[in-house]
């Protein structure tokens, strides 16, 4: 991901949890929180309570998002029971807030769709901070064109010239974050400097626009590589991600440290996984080279952040939320044309009470609409039930191919834990008969004997677990966002990962690396995670084949996994090459389907390969794989120089 992009993300996340500037949470303080909760205590269900529960949720915001979460839909519940609309969007939205930032944006938008059919109907003054909310929403997840079109439906809005001083910031600071995650830094520049003098003009009353603003500054200073100035305003914000960020580009990895370390106990405290994600980042690279160790415990962090945010649940709920708005645009376009056609045949009916002498034609032109509507909704109709038919085929499809290696790969870790947890019952009776007696010694080894079965137990419980998860990433389809990617880079960072991660492992593993970039392939359209997925899988089967190798040969076998890329025609090539045994001749049309495996049971699933070519298909690609028994394997993964939008 090039710099200017990673800076956006960040932005983008530190603004969710400072909200926005001016609806920054209210400082913490325990007696007020105390004070209002007694309050609350005692007061009826009037507005006075609404706005006491809007006033302790944003208290909590930072420091107890789950209670603050709590609260707001207290709050959200009460206002609309009393019909006290304005304290129940100030609810809804700080809801919303809470979800986006522990990284539900699905639930976020769901309550931003109720909070702007109340405001839109009760409260007007509330839709501009409803169009904000939903462009760090959007974004959040990625969609920056739709939280584009969101800030516009307020720029562009003729009430905008007589919007309030922060309102029309609002404006200002969003369309300088867009302009800059599209590189058009002129333009984010020009907005960034309209937001200024508003934050000038209200910085005591409210200091997070200025917080906020300085950030933009900051990103801004360091997209143009003006890291005095980055620094500057990092430190006025202050924006711990960013000043880690920059210190990592200046090689001072203290610094770069001690910020990330930050950051990373501000994403606990909030539960959000945006930052948890990008902390781990910078501390998984400042360990590499120092603690490998540490470094995997961090990447390992930021893997299962990432995991978190992009859950195949999560995109479903956005694909259900995205799939019911366009439902309902479908019926309300139905619903205008059937009243647009009411009224072209009243203009007709009165057209043949004046005018007679058209009625025939008149007549038949009616006749043909009705008969072409009546063609257009039979096919409409067959076009539903056959994509209706193909998906259910598509579904079966995919259930048969896993149905089996399910059955297979999960019996035998279940079989295990059953069995060792019988046998732990006889001991603990045992255990219990020795006690009686006064045995102590027969006691002690009993339990013994019972926590090597749970240790036993808790090994083959993680095998299913692994099998699992292997079995639900095999299945579900990938919703990320080609980036034009550096290929080299990123193929000699996830063999430095790959190599640390197995030696953090077991540290007699020791392999000769070998590369061989060209410098012209420079780079191409793809989905990063997906591709260094593919990278990592390859590169992990070839240590384990070398070192399989290493175990039975002797002294003199060196170890080397080599990967080089290349460039012929329009196409790009990354070779992964290792001197292992090779795939013997019988097996190599097998090594690509799902839960085929060589590697003894327990160290594999069989499913790396198999995703790993699905996921190059999905990039016009080709995998394929050259072999020599006793020598060696090499796997080539072939890809278009530029790849048009999946």
């Amino acid at each position: 991901m090039q710099s200017w992009k990673i800076h956006y993300v960040l932005l983008i996340t530190l603004m969710l949890i400072t909200k926005l500037g001016f609806t920054q949470p209210i400082q913490y303080n325990q007696d007020s929180a105390n004070s209002i909760i007694s309050s609350l205590n005692v007061l009826p269900d009037d507005t006075m309570k609404v706005n006491q529960l809007y006033k302790l949720a944003s208290m909590y915001m930072n420091y107890k998002p789950d209670s603050a979460l709590r609260l707001s839909v207290h709050g959200d519940s009460l206002g609309g029971k009393i019909k006290y609309y304005k304290g129940q969007v100030d609810n809804l939205h700080t809801a919303a807030f809470i979800l986006a930032t522990m990284g539900e944006p699905a639930k976020a938008t769901v309550i931003m769709k109720k909070a702007m059919a109340i405001a839109e109907q009760h409260v007007p003054e509330k839709m501009n901070y409803s169009y904000g909310i939903m462009f760090y929403i959007t974004s959040f997840n990625g969609d920056f064109e739709s939280g584009f079109k969101w800030t516009q439906k307020s720029l562009h809005s003729p009430s905008f010239p007589g919007l309030p001083e922060l309102d029309k910031w609002l404006v200002y600071f969003q369309m300088g974050l867009y302009y800059h995650r599209k590189g058009r830094l002129d333009s984010a520049q020009f907005y960034a400097d309209l937001a200024l003098p508003i934050v000038t003009k209200n910085q005591k009353a409210f200091p997070g626009l200025a917080t906020d603003t300085y950030m933009l500054f900051g990103d801004l200073a360091f997209a143009q590589k003006n890291i005095p100035d980055a620094l500057k305003y990092y430190y006025q914000a202050p924006f711990p991600l960013g000043l880690a960020l920059v210190y990592q580009s200046m090689g001072r990895s203290d610094s770069a440290i001690f910020y990330a370390n930050k950051s990373m106990a501000a994403g606990e405290l909030q539960k959000s996984p945006q930052v948890k994600m990008m902390a781990a980042r910078i501390l998984a690279k400042e360990f590499e080279k120092s603690d490998p160790v540490k470094s995997n415990k961090y990447l390992n962090i930021y893997i299962e952040a990432s995991d978190t945010l992009n859950s195949a649940e999560k995109r479903k709920q956005l694909e259900l939320i995205t799939l019911n708005e366009q439902q309902a645009a479908f019926e309300l376009q139905e619903k205008e044309t059937a009243f647009r056609n009411r009224i072209i045949q009243m203009t007709f009916i009165g057209i043949l009470f004046f005018l007679a002498l058209f009625s025939l034609l008149l007549w038949r032109n009616n006749r043909f609409k009705q008969k072409a509507n009546q063609k257009l909704e039979a096919s409409y109709a067959e076009l539903k039930a056959a994509q209706a038919q193909l998906i259910q085929s598509e579904k079966m499809a995919s259930l048969g191919e896993l149905t089996a290696g399910i059955a297979h790969e999960i019996q035998n870790p279940l079989n295990f834990v059953n069995n060792f947890s019988e046998l732990n019952k006889e001991l603990v009776d045992e255990l219990q008969l020795e006690l009686k007696s006064g045995n102590i010694d027969e006691a002690i080894g009993l339990s013994n004997s019972i926590r090597e079965n749970e240790e036993k137990i808790g090994h083959h419980g993680k095998r299913a677990d692994a099998i699992v998860k292997g079995m639900l990433q095999h299945s579900q389809s990938s919703s990320g966002v080609k980036e034009a990617t550096d290929i080299n880079v990123l193929a000699d960072e996830y063999l430095r990962l790959a190599y640390h991660g197995l030696r953090a492992k077991d540290k007699t593993f020791n392999a000769i690396l070998k590369t061989d970039f060209d410098p012209t392939v420079g780079k191409i359209d793809i989905i990063p995670q997906d591709i260094g997925r593919v990278m990592l899988n390859i590169i992990n089967n070839a240590f384990y084949a070398v070192d399989e190798k290493k175990k039975r040969q002797s002294e003199h076998y060196e170890p080397t996994v080599s990967i080089c890329t290349s460039k012929s025609g329009d196409k790009v090539i990354i070779s992964v090459k290792d001197n292992g045994n090779g795939i013997p001749q019988k097996i190599l049309d097998k090594i690509f389907q799902p839960f085929f495996t060589t590697k003894p049971t327990g160290q594999g699933t069989g499913l790396g390969l198999s995703l790993s070519y699905n996921i190059v298909k999905a990039h016009g690609g080709e995998l394929r794989v050259e072999t020599k028994e006793g020598k060696g394997s090499e796997f080539l993964i072939q890809l278009p120089s530029r790849i048009e939008g999946i």
